[in-house]
């Protein structure tokens, strides 16, 4: 008989909204997120193309963090004013 290792299992709850941000400090978030959302697609894009020619598997977005960047961005209120990119 086998025995399975233990597996913890953490419920996330909804993270709040980031208050007490200028709009200044808000703009320069969502520029930086907007500009690191950019670079780590064209690595996933790259990585995915490799991947392709080589007969392998396309890796996880969750490896290049495009899904935490939107989070976060959502977080500081990007969703409104960057939609472009956060709905992807």
């Amino acid at each position: 008989m086998s025995v399975l290792p233990a597996v913890e299992v953490y419920v996330m709850s909804k993270p709040e909204p980031i208050v007490d941000l200028s709009d200044d400090e808000r703009k320069l978030l969502i520029d930086g997120l907007t500009a690191l959302r950019r670079e780590r697609g064209q690595a996933w894009n790259l990585a995915c193309d490799a991947a392709d020619t080589n007969g392998k598997h396309r890796p996880s977005l969750r490896r290049f963090g495009i899904d935490d960047i939107r989070r976060l961005a959502r977080r500081i209120g990007g969703r409104a004013t960057h939609t472009h990119w956060l709905e992807e």
